[in-house]
Order: structure tokens, then C-alpha cells, then sequence
């Protein structure tokens, strides 16, 4: 049988924790191998060794226009601003902001950011190993424990200049926080997990699917008229309000400035059109599939999550988990256009903590089990080369995504582009498509080439690109348009027409750039 929680689930085992200092040199190993590993990259500026470009590159230079253009965090500032102040709609931006602080003190270095959020992961690992130490027994913890520190994702974000990090961080405080409230460890617990779920739907507004696993918990330990109390309610408006006031305020910005990273400015939810359109909605399965399957469970993890369905009803754990994938799952069905496309790999971290704790269960159950009649000799070998076989692949994927390089061709182009655009100069550069298959808006804004050349302009997207375009972006007032080869090829005829047109000062592998001043 599982470990359970005493008080959430009546009539289980005591918490008689063998050998608590041995437990404890175990978590402070899997502490230090977590912090190693998550220490690998930090110092890499944000130049051709990013992983997400445009995500990284877009909190680069927010950090770097706060720190000169004014630190007041209700004016978050983009490059790809056009001529004007580059006002934009996004999450509450802390982390840029933050990172400005300590430009001020120490200059512009994007290891700060990288930085700052490592030690945001160390505290993800702690809140996590809690976690599932309160839930598993101590070979489970151990196991889960493993399981996180070696999850691609969770590493992925650890160092990375984005808001996943940070969310990851207050979704794992706030379970914890509200199970222990519920077992009756005191009302601070209530409070910290309200505004932990507050602070993580206001760095990343996805963040709110949570609020699914903690309704389930709340009405598997206290009934269904738990959900008509005062302290109820006045948790939801605690998480919810703070990030209906900043976004209302944020979607403000967009209305007049027209400028967002990517939530009025691009449809991430399902819709009958995606339905109708099978090949659409089956490609976007498919990415869903492939993300949960590769860089969360592992092929072979997933048979895990068969084993712990499993379980007997009643179980505590099992029903944790059930419970948190639901609500992911409900999640991912909701913004199937965003997390189904392949480079929103990282949108799944937050099924990492389920699949840990899963892991965990099982291992915990199979330890308990180890010398029992019950399990045969030949299912003891093939769990545990099963386990093998998980933290395996893992370690792989974990030692391919170190030392990222994909952009350092195009970095390069940059440099070389640099001499030829006077400072001060607004640019054009290209983008993404404006529009997915079915026809819904896309965020096609491309922050890399701006932030490596220190420019601002404009982004033109790849499916409205043409000569008579970048002629008008000319008479809007850019000077220089870069156009990266592989947007090039996507409008044949385009480049013999710029060429034929305007000038082109640089050249590089892959990107041009032309002079386009009218």
C-alpha cells in the first residue's frame, strides 16, 4: 500500500521515517546534484547561445530598457516598438524588472537574469523534495526527488530568461502550502498558498489551471459544501484578483500601443475551426503527445502512470496526481494551438511535479514490496530496469540540451550587420506568419536580431511580406531591413525584388541585409 498522509486520509500508517540523518544525506545529494546540474550555463549571455530566442531575447531587452528608459515596472518596454515608446501587453514583468535592479549596480550582463533564476530553482528543488517527502514514503521521495532533479524541462527553465522558472517555483509552494492547510498545520499555510497561486497566474497567467487540483483536493478532504465557504471564496478572489487587475491593465496597453508578447495578439485557444480542420487538430495532438512523452515522461515513464492507476481506491497519492494531471490536461486541451506546437516545449514543465511524484509512488510501492511474496523475482527486474531506463533517458536529454549554439550563425550575421546601421536607426526585420493553418493571429515577433543589434523597429511577417511592405515600412521611417534566408525562401521571388530595389551593404549566411531608405 502507498504512503499516505495521516490526516488527509484517515486510518494511515504514522509518519516513522527510517533513519531520518541517512534520509536527509540523500535529499542533501540530490540537492547538490540539482544545483550542479542547473548551474551549467548560467553565465552564457543572451547572444547566439540561447535556447528560445525570441522569449529570452524579449526579457533581455525588457531588463535592458528598464534599466535605461525608467524603472517603473507598469512600463515594460520592447524593442520591436516601431517608432514608438514600446509600451507592450505581458505578464507582470518581475523577473526583467528585477534583473534591472542589479544592472544598475553591476551593468548590463544577462548571467544576472540566468542567475537570479537558478536561485529560484534551488528553491523549486526544496519546496518539491517537501513536498514529496509529506506525500511518499522515503525510498518514493527519493525517487521522485531524482526524477526532478534530472527532468529536462525543469533544468531547461532553471537558467533560462523566462517566467516558467518562477511559476514552476510558486505552483509547487502553493500545493504544497494548501495540502498542509488542509491537514491542519495552520492558517498561515492558507495565506502562503494564496499568494503563492496568486504570484504565479501573475508571471504566467496559465498558471490559474492549478486552481482544478486544489478544488478536488478541498472537496476530497472536507465534501462538496466546502466549496460554499467564506475562506473558499475568499481564497479564489485572493489568487485571482491581483492578476484580473494587472492583465485588464496590460490588455490597456495593447489597445493603444497595439504591442503584446503574445496574449491579445495571438489565439491559443481551441476552437470549432481547429475541430473541423482534422489535420490541424491531429498535428497539434501529436505535439502534445510528443512533448509529455519525450521531455516529461520518457517513453518508458509513462508505463509508470498505468502502474499507479493502478493503486487501490482510496489512495491519497493517487488521487494527488490524477487530480493534477487533470487539470493540466484540461489546460493543454484548452490552448491546444500553443502547447501543441513544437516550440512550446517548455509550456509542459508543469506536468514535471505529477510525473515526479508518480514516479515516486511507484517506487515507493515496490520498495515496500521488494521481499514480498507478492512480487515476483522477474517483476522486481523489470521495474527496476524500468526505473533504469527512465533516469537514463533523462540524463541524456539532460547532457544534448547543455551548451544551446543553434543561433550562433545568425548571432554572427548580427555582428557583421552591426557596422552597417548607425545607431539610432529603426530597423525591419523578418518575423514569423501572422496567421496559423486555420487562419488565427499569430505572435510573429522576432526579438533576437533586435537585441543583438541594440536597434528598434519593426518585425514584418513572413505571410504578408512583399516589396510594396517593406516599401511602406520605409516611409514609416526604417532605414535598414533584415531578412533571414529562411524567410526568404518561404516568398520566392521576394529576394530577387529587394535586390533588384534596394542595396545590400551586408551579407551573411543566413540573412541579408538591405538598405531600404526611400
Amino acid at each position: 500500500m502507498i504512503y499516505n498522509t495521516p490526516v488527509i486520509l484517515p486510518g494511515a500508517v504514522p509518519r516513522n521515517l527510517p533513519d531520518p540523518k541517512k534520509l536527509a544525506r540523500v535529499f542533501l545529494l540530490l540537492f547538490i546534484a540539482g544545483a550542479a546540474i542547473r548551474f551549467v550555463d548560467v553565465f552564457r549571455p543572451a547572444d547566439g547561445r540561447v535556447r528560445e530566442a525570441w522569449r529570452e531575447c524579449d526579457y533581455a531587452a525588457l531588463a535592458r530598457n528598464f534599466a535605461r528608459e525608467g524603472m517603473n515596472i507598469l512600463r515594460p518596454r520592447i524593442d520591436w516598438r516601431g517608432s514608438g515608446p514600446g509600451y507592450a501587453e505581458m505578464e507582470l514583468p518581475i523577473i526583467p524588472w528585477t534583473m534591472a535592479v542589479f544592472y544598475k549596480v553591476f551593468g548590463i550582463h544577462e548571467a544576472i537574469g540566468r542567475a537570479l533564476i537558478w536561485v529560484v530553482s534551488l528553491l523549486t528543488l526544496l519546496v518539491f523534495f517537501a513536498l514529496a517527502r509529506r506525500l511518499l514514503p522515503p525510498a518514493g521521495a527519493a525517487a521522485a526527488g531524482l526524477f526532478f532533479v534530472l527532468s529536462p524541462l525543469s533544468v531547461r527553465v532553471s537558467n533560462a530568461l523566462q517566467p516558467e522558472g518562477l511559476m514552476l517555483l510558486l505552483i509547487v509552494s502553493g500545493v504544497y502550502c494548501f495540502i498542509r492547510w488542509l491537514e491542519g498545520d495552520g492558517w498561515r499555510f492558507y495565506w502562503l498558498s494564496a499568494a503563492a497561486i496568486a504570484g504565479a497566474i501573475l508571471v504566467k497567467a496559465p498558471a490559474a489551471h492549478i486552481g482544478i487540483l486544489l478544488a478536488a483536493l478541498l472537496v476530497r478532504k472536507k465534501g462538496w459544501p466546502a466549496l460554499l465557504r467564506l475562506e473558499t471564496w475568499a481564497f479564489g478572489v485572493l489568487a485571482l484578483l491581483p492578476a484580473a487587475a494587472w492583465y485588464t491593465y496590460a490588455h490597456r496597453l495593447y489597445l493603444e500601443y497595439g504591442l503584446s508578447l503574445g496574449l491579445s495578439n495571438e489565439t491559443h485557444w481551441l476552437g470549432w475551426d481547429l475541430v473541423r480542420s482534422p489535420r490541424a487538430l491531429l498535428s497539434h495532438m501529436t505535439g502534445v503527445a510528443r512533448g509529455e512523452g519525450i521531455f516529461v515522461w520518457t517513453p518508458i515513464g509513462a508505463a509508470f502512470l498505468a502502474i499507479l492507476l493502478f493503486f487501490r481506491k482510496g489512495n491519497e497519492i493517487k488521487a494527488v496526481v490524477a487530480w493534477w494531471l487533470i487539470s493540466i490536461g484540461i489546460f493543454f486541451l484548452a490552448a491546444l494551438r500553443t502547447v501543441g506546437d513544437d516550440w512550446a516545449v517548455y509550456y509542459h514543465v508543469v506536468a514535471v511535479p505529477p510525473a515526479a511524484l508518480t514516479i515516486g509512488a511507484v517506487a515507493g510501492w515496490l520498495a515496500t514490496r521488494w521481499r514480498s511474496s507478492d512480487l515476483l523475482r522477474f517483476e522486481r527486474k523489470v521495474l527496476v530496469a524500468g526505473f533504469l531506463l527512465v533516469y537514463g533517458f533523462l540524463a541524456v536529454l539532460v547532457a544534448r540540451d547543455f551548451h544551446p549554439r543553434a543561433l550562433e550563425p545568425l548571432y554572427r550575421c548580427a555582428r557583421s550587420f552591426s557596422a552597417s546601421i548607425p545607431e539610432g536607426d529603426l530597423i525591419l526585420v523578418s518575423g514569423g506568419p501572422a496567421k496559423d493553418p486555420t487562419g488565427r493571429p499569430v505572435a510573429y515577433n522576432a526579438s533576437y536580431f533586435f537585441y543583438w543589434l541594440d536597434r528598434r523597429g519593426w518585425n514584418i511577417p513572413s505571410d504578408a511580406a512583399s516589396l510594396e511592405a517593406v516599401r511602406e515600412y520605409a516611409r514609416r521611417g526604417a532605414s535598414f531591413f533584415i531578412a533571414e534566408k529562411s524567410f526568404l525562401a518561404l516568398n520566392p521571388g521576394l529576394e530577387g525584388e529587394l535586390r533588384a530595389a534596394f542595396p545590400a551593404p551586408a551579407e551573411c549566411p543566413g540573412a541579408v541585409l538591405f538598405r531600404i531608405v526611400p
